[in-house]
């Protein structure tokens, strides 16, 4: 019997190639199937190297769905609301969801973000949050993955001018949760390998907690650029909704459970661990 196919959408992205990462490393379990708009680049070339399959589609599109998800357990979604906007992103997760409904998919794992069901006037978590009830409102089986704050950002180009957004908002003793992408791989992967103990969860992840000034230290540690000057309170009100977050942080903020989630996946990676892997050396 053929093994389980799973449909990554954005599998040429962050979180979805992530989740092919973590589903290729056992090829024995599980088929993967990579969702693209264009399956001739590089991207979607390097999936079919390593074995996975490549197929056209956009997530706005129901009838290029339809081949897509024929013969599909699970799904993988995510959006992104930077590429496709707001309203593109809803549309996109509602119309995935409801192709996956109609297709007979058994489990559906949808990345949103921690604290959507939480707080509300952040742009990009109201998208998720509107998303997330649409999925258990047509009662597919699910579960949704809430990530928290990316630790690529804190490497990304500019990371230093966000640090010091961080910095105005929390200031030097309020801790921020963050998460390695490749763990929402594996947590996914989780989910479909145990779909009785994920199925109707919803999981907020992260795998450290830090300080500002502990997440500059951990960066200049790894030989990282770790230097950030903090941005006036006042010019961070001034941006209005794009800086909600930034207050939400220090309001109340994440609140990932992050022991019982190293429980479930041991190898869960702090910062200090994720920068050792990203720049080839050995964490302690």
């Amino acid at each position: 019997m053929d093994s389980p196919l799973i449909l990554v959408a954005g599998a040429t992205g962050n979180q979805g190639g992530a989740v092919v990462d973590a589903l290729v490393e056992h090829p024995d379990k599980w088929r993967v199937r990579a969702l693209t708009r264009d399956p001739s680049g590089a991207p979607a070339q390097a999936l079919v190297a390593r074995g996975v399959e490549v197929v056209a589609g956009d997530m706005a599109d129901k009838e290029t769905l339809k081949q897509a998800l024929n013969g599909a357990y699970g799904v993988f979604g995510v959006q992104n609301s930077r590429t496709a906007g707001l309203k593109g992103e809803v549309q996109q997760g509602i119309t995935l969801i409801d192709a996956a409904r109609a297709a007979g998919v058994e489990h559906f794992v949808y990345a949103s973000v921690g604290g959507a069901e939480r707080v509300r006037g952040i742009p990009h978590f109201d998208t998720k949050w509107e998303i997330e009830q649409h999925l258990r409102t047509i009662g597919l089986p699910a579960t949704v993955l809430r990530p928290t704050t990316f630790m690529d950002v804190f490497t990304m180009r500019g990371a230093s001018v966000g640090l010091g957004m961080m910095a105005a908002a929390l200031g030097t003793r309020k801790s921020l949760q963050m998460v390695a992408v490749p763990d929402i791989g594996i947590f996914t992967r989780l989910a479909f390998e145990r779909p009785d103990a994920y199925a109707g969860q919803a999981l907020e992840l992260a795998g450290d907690q830090l300080t500002v000034p502990q997440i500059a230290a951990a960066l200049k540690a790894a030989g990282r650029r770790g230097r950030y000057v903090r941005v006036p309170r006042v010019l961070l009100r001034a941006m209005g909704k794009e800086a909600r977050m930034l207050f939400w942080f220090a309001e109340s903020g994440y609140d990932a459970d992050i022991p019982a989630l190293r429980k479930q996946h041991p190898g869960l990676l702090t910062l200090k661990a994720w920068l050792a892997r990203t720049t080839g050396l050995e964490a302690e």
